[in-house]
């Protein structure tokens, strides 16, 4: 029994290990990148400014302050440049703190208190940049932007299971890699670790790259 709990608790600091690096790889990434786009903004280069702040905000952990600040600054470019009437990178501003939202979405949508008001904005800087002559009235082509930009793609459910399986394999091929790989001493014990590894290495691979097609 001794023994067991043994390999439970390297597993559980496995786990853990690898969950802490993930978090501060984020927490970092997100800081980074915010503070790359400050100093951007400062200069008055709102393009760099804004790709910096799509990272940013991409960078997404729960609760994170430094992911809000980022969709906060590239809300307030957004609004600063339609007054000055420099529509074009208002727009770009709106579409990447949409980007930012939308692509660190799970199960739940982060932050997507703001989507209405910031499809409302986009949707009637795409209308005006369209050409009228003979067409539909402005208010006619914001509705019908405004609704496209509502119908949101949903994930694909095949590749969801898909993801989940591999997640479900990486992170079990893990477990059975610190209960089985491992002897008493922490000594390799061949078939079983190299069964985990491979396991590990197919089921990471599954779970990113059904991620990224989903």
């Amino acid at each position: 029994m001794t023994g067991v709990r043994r390999q439970l608790a390297i597993a559980g600091v496995g786990i853990l290990t690898a969950t802490s690096i993930v978090v501060v790889r984020l927490v970092l990434e997100a800081r980074g990148a915010y503070r790359q786009g400050a100093v951007a903004e400062e200069r008055g280069d709102p393009g760099e400014a804004i790709r910096h702040y799509l990272d940013a905000g991409r960078a997404y952990l729960p609760g994170s302050p430094t992911v809000a600040r980022a969709l906060d600054r590239l809300d307030a470019i957004g609004v600063a440049y339609v007054t000055k009437g420099d529509y074009a990178t208002a727009r770009s501003a709106f579409e990447a703190e949409r980007a930012a939202l939308l692509g660190s979405r799970s199960f739940y949508t982060p932050h997507a208190d703001r989507l209405p008001a910031l499809n409302r904005s986009l949707a009637r800087l795409l209308a005006a940049s369209e050409d009228p002559t003979g067409g539909p009235s402005f208010d006619e082509r914001t509705a019908w932007h405004q609704q496209r930009l509502a119908e949101r793609q949903r994930p694909k459910t095949s590749l969801v299971v898909m993801g989940l399986l591999g997640l479900a394999l990486w992170v079990g091929s893990g477990v059975a890699f610190f209960r089985k790989g491992l002897g008493t001493n922490l000594t390799l014990v061949r078939v079983p670790a190299i069964l985990a590894s491979a396991g590990f290495l197919i089921g990471l691979a599954m779970f990113l790259v059904c991620l990224r097609l989903a």
